[in-house]
């Protein structure tokens, strides 16, 4: 049943309305009845209007309505099955209504709490991914940032070794040439050890041996140099965060994982180079000293290609 059925009224014809009929039919009044049962008429007519003063036991007021019965010849049954109606109609409505309405809030609490709990249990693991992500880029993007800088010491320090001694070459080189003032001095040396005896000639001869021994052997920069040469240094810029892969022509891992947003990588490797990057919009690339064209990657998708381009 619905609401609006159960709040419609039942008409259902009360035992007062039934004792007044059956008194009237006799051509008692109110008070007459009164009388008989030594009871005030206000009670009397309470009973005939249906009226039962809740402070007054049921079983006190059947009993009333008992002894009324009798004094105008009704059943007893008729009397209290109809005061038991009457008392059902007054009272279910009420409480099926009661029941219908806390059944609907308790289903709307039920639903409210079940969202509720959803909502709680989705940000949780929304919390939970978020700490474990960050955990990771942490300690990746830590350990990373130390290797990159150890070869980033490292290729500086090979790089300053590798032209102080190209200088000093060079500076061998230039010293090592004759001037003029050395062709004249060594030709005095020459005449000097013409006119000394033969006994004199061995003793020079250890003694400019004996210095040419002392002088250290320049080693052959060449391979440095070399090496110098075929190093290219690569330049990353980072507006965002980015993952990113960097590998030489060797196969040596220069750069990998996530790299934060304004950081300026500076490295160097053997070219060809193959590079990986999470997100190539929000990377800047220098090749050599030379701008490298990004906008040919769509943004918002990862890219692998090789430095430099193919032409």
């Amino acid at each position: 049943m619905t609401e609006e059925q159960l709040e419609q009224p039942v008409n259902v014809k009360g035992p007062g309305a039934i004792l007044k009929e059956a008194r009237e039919k006799a051509g008692l009044k109110s008070a007459d009845i009164a009388n008989k049962l030594h009871l005030k008429v206000n009670i009397i007519e309470a009973i005939e209007s249906d009226e039962y003063d809740p402070k007054i036991s049921m079983t006190f007021t059947k009993g009333y309505l008992k002894l009324y019965a009798k004094q105008v010849n009704v059943k007893e049954d008729i009397i209290l099955e109809a005061f038991a109606s009457q008392t059902e109609v007054e009272k279910e409505p009420a409480k099926l209504q009661s029941f219908s309405k806390r059944v609907a809030k308790q289903a709307s609490d039920d639903r409210l709490m079940l969202i509720t709990y959803g909502i709680v249990v989705a940000l949780l693991a929304l919390v939970v991914i978020w700490w474990l992500q960050q955990d990771s880029s942490d300690s990746t993007g830590s350990d990373t940032s130390q290797v990159i800088e150890a070869l980033e010491t490292q290729n500086a320090s090979d790089s300053t070794a590798s032209l102080n001694m190209q200088t000093d070459s060079e500076d061998n080189a230039i010293s090592e040439q004759p001037t003029a003032d050395d062709l004249i001095i060594s030709a005095q040396i020459a005449q000097d050890t013409a006119n000394l005896p033969e006994q004199n000639e061995s003793g020079v001869d250890e003694s400019i041996n004996a210095l040419n021994a002392e002088q250290p052997e320049i080693p052959s920069t060449f391979e440095q140099q070399q090496n110098a040469i075929d190093n290219i240094e690569l330049v990353f810029e980072f507006s965002d965060n980015c993952w990113m892969n960097l590998v030489d022509a060797t196969g040596e891992a220069i750069a990998y994982g996530v790299k934060k947003q304004g950081r300026v990588m500076t490295v160097s490797g053997v070219a060809p180079f193959e590079v990986t990057l999470g997100a190539p919009d929000v990377v800047q690339i220098s090749y050599d000293g030379v701008r490298v064209d990004m906008s040919r990657f769509e943004a918002g998708k990862s890219a692998k290609f090789s430095l430099p381009f193919a032409s």
